[in-house]
């Protein structure tokens, strides 16, 4: 698969080999899985690292809830303070059978955003 990118280094996370085959929950209490897990312990440390691109492939799985989603991706902005953006720099988030996913996902981001 080939990727749009401008930057030279890019990450990868395919979130149900990378991290949990089954995600679900909003808070890391509810259970292994969680947005709050994934954002937390994955997906913020690779946002961090200079002119990197980071792609969530998200893949594999076709029934995220809207609270994983929210903490996951929405945490960016709330718990996090990254700007809409600096996501849309350096992030990328893909699922090659759920293509809406990826709206889903930004949506929640831009709400997070006027929050």
């Amino acid at each position: 698969m080939e990727y749009k990118i401008e930057m030279n280094n890019v990450k990868v996370i395919k979130l149900v080999t990378d991290f949990f085959p089954r995600p679900k929950w909003r808070y890391r209490l509810e259970g292994k899985g969680s947005g709050e897990e994934f954002r937390d312990d994955f997906l913020i440390q690779e946002l961090r690292i200079k002119d990197q691109k980071t792609v969530v492939d998200m893949t594999g799985y076709n029934r995220y809830g809207p609270s994983f989603i929210s903490e996951a991706f929405g945490g960016l902005v709330r718990e996090h303070n990254l700007t809409i953006k600096f996501l849309k720099d350096h992030l990328e988030i893909i699922h090659n059978d759920l293509p809406s996913l990826s709206k889903t996902c930004w949506r929640e981001i831009e709400e997070a955003s006027q929050e």
